[in-house]
């Protein structure tokens, strides 16, 4: 699999990989990534800086010389890998201008529901945690790396499926929500979001409402 280009094992992978997941990262915090010495990770992070994914900034912790911290770019997170078609993308833009927003968020709730068809199968009989792991699972598949919480009753993506229509049209957000209410069958909170500048998109299990039934293909 690839990362923006590179091999998910390459030092670039992994340091792209850390930087998506963690948000931002020292030389140190790399160095020990990789297995090795510091000038080696100020090697690989120098091609970063200089293909434009990763950007530095310095950062003063306590006296003597500020040390750079290291994060992605704009450029590299709407690059990640998309786990849907960039062609649905394209029909999102055009859908807002020529239909109007109710038809999109008629349109996004059918899809949310197709996508939560496709997992159906996997899903059917086991519990929410459990079918979150199964999610999660699925979506890294489908190139979205995701971490289920420890308490199990939630979830966070760490890349933008609509990243770039996401900005424009928050709609978008809804029928990710969507889709995973309808696998597990439980309604959700969207506690923060990678289009409001947080590191994860994260999904909660709301403990306030009656659950609802999940997707089932026969349904």
């Amino acid at each position: 699999m690839l990362v923006i280009g590179y091999a998910t094992t390459s030092p670039a992978g992994q340091i792209l990989q850390y930087l998506q997941r963690q948000g931002e990262a020292t030389v140190k915090d790399l160095a020990a990534l990789l297995g090795v010495s510091a000038t080696a990770a100020r090697d690989h992070l120098d091609h970063l800086l200089a293909e434009g994914l990763v950007e530095a900034r310095a950062e003063r912790n306590g006296p003597g010389r500020p040390r750079l911290v290291y994060t992605l770019s704009e450029a590299a997170r709407s690059r990640f890998p998309q786990q849907y078609d960039r062609l649905i993308t394209g029909l999102l833009r055009e859908l807002m201008a020529l239909e109007g927003p109710d038809k999109v968020e008629q349109l996004l709730e059918r899809v949310s529901r197709r996508l939560a068809e496709e997992y159906a199968d996997r899903m059917a009989g086991n519990d929410v945690p459990a079918r979150l792991g199964e999610l999660r699972r699925l979506l890294e598949q489908r190139g979205v790396p995701a971490e289920v919480a420890a308490t199990g009753d939630g979830i966070r993506l760490f890349a933008c499926p609509f990243y770039d229509v996401a900005h424009d049209h928050p709609q978008v957000c809804s029928m990710e929500r969507q889709m995973i209410e309808f696998v597990l069958g439980e309604k959700l909170a969207l506690e923060s979001t990678i289009r409001e500048g947080a590191q994860t998109c994260r999904f909660v299990v709301r403990s306030d409402t009656i659950p609802l039934v999940p997707v089932r293909r026969d349904s």
